[in-house]
């Protein structure tokens, strides 16, 4: 069936199409924007392909054959269904039923995914979201369809996969309402010695290695110190330091947490916000097959609004 299509025009199906409804070469031919030659040539084609005369000439015009109007029936159908195909694809958030992946690290993860289902619940509520953790090598599953995109701390040179930096990841330091620490305007590193550490655990590998910002500040300082907790799980590090004194070393995208200023606030450290070599810049990727993808398109600026917000 395949080798009998590759011979035939589709254009000749349009011509055909516009001659059952105009009956006359020369209303065609102006229909079609074409010559009336060039009409005559394509019925020509056309009674080839399907081996039937498919018109016969009368003073009024052109008759159809039967085998022409059997055809007739079937462009019917088959012709909206050919322009669906070659047509730019439409996205309608309200009724689209598409399944999204994406992996993050789990920083971002516990500020982001709250507010992105809140955001799909309101315009596009049929839209199913699987999330995954953050991997140091995202690009094997963005290439086998794993994942649909990644938040990555590298952006990508091969050509293969669209890199966009969405945000910067920045350290900040968090506590406890009413901690000791926050009646100064501005908290230094050496203010931090006196009380326990808690901080976040980062994914390493041999490719990529994304060193918590924290171990920088301190290693610049030439200070020996070590976080009497390190976890991946967020909510852990904040039960931590809200029941105590200790310091929470993380990042600024923290503050986009519900929780934030009722379980914990921020310390205002300018020696540590300010120094760009503690700072990390995020991207979000997807590989090329779904450029042309409106669908794609939609979630993946979604993805970059919402992950800037919290990255401001």
């Amino acid at each position: 069936m395949n080798r009998l299509l590759s011979r035939v025009d589709l254009n000749l199906l349009v011509t055909l199409d516009v001659l059952l409804k105009e009956k006359n070469v020369t209303r065609a031919a102006e229909a079609l924007f074409v010559s009336q030659s060039a009409v005559s040539r394509s019925l020509a084609r056309l009674r080839d392909t399907f081996d039937d005369p498919l018109f016969t000439r009368v003073a009024s015009g052109l008759v159809p054959t039967e085998k022409a109007l059997e055809l007739e029936k079937q462009l019917l159908v088959l012709l909206p269904q050919l322009s669906a195909v070659f047509s730019e694809e439409t996205f309608d958030p309200l009724n689209a039923e598409h399944a999204f992946s994406i992996s993050l690290p789990t920083l971002l993860s516990s500020a982001l995914t709250p507010l992105l289902m809140k955001e799909l619940r309101g315009i596009a509520p049929r839209i199913r979201m699987s999330e995954y953790a953050a991997r140091a090598n995202p690009y094997s599953s963005l290439d086998q369809g794993q994942i649909d995109f990644a938040v990555h701390f590298a952006d990508s040179t091969n050509r293969r996969y669209v890199s966009k930096q969405i945000g910067t990841l920045r350290p900040q330091l968090f506590v406890r309402p009413g901690h000791p620490l926050l009646a100064k305007a501005n908290v230094s590193v050496e203010d931090t010695f006196g009380y326990p550490l808690v901080g976040m655990a980062i994914e390493e590998d041999l490719y990529h290695s994304f060193s918590a910002p924290i171990t920088q500040v301190y290693k610049d300082l030439m200070v020996e110190r070590r976080p009497i907790l390190r976890s991946t799980q967020t909510q852990v590090l904040i039960d931590v330091m809200s029941d105590s004194d200790a310091i929470l070393f993380g990042t600024n995208c923290l503050q986009g947490l519900r929780s934030y200023k009722k379980d914990f606030e921020s310390l205002k450290s300018i020696q540590i916000e300010s120094n760009d070599a503690y700072s990390v810049p995020v991207f979000l990727i997807h590989h090329e097959r779904s450029n042309n993808s409106a669908a794609h398109q939609w979630m993946g600026e979604l993805l970059t609004e919402k992950i800037s917000e919290l990255l401001l």
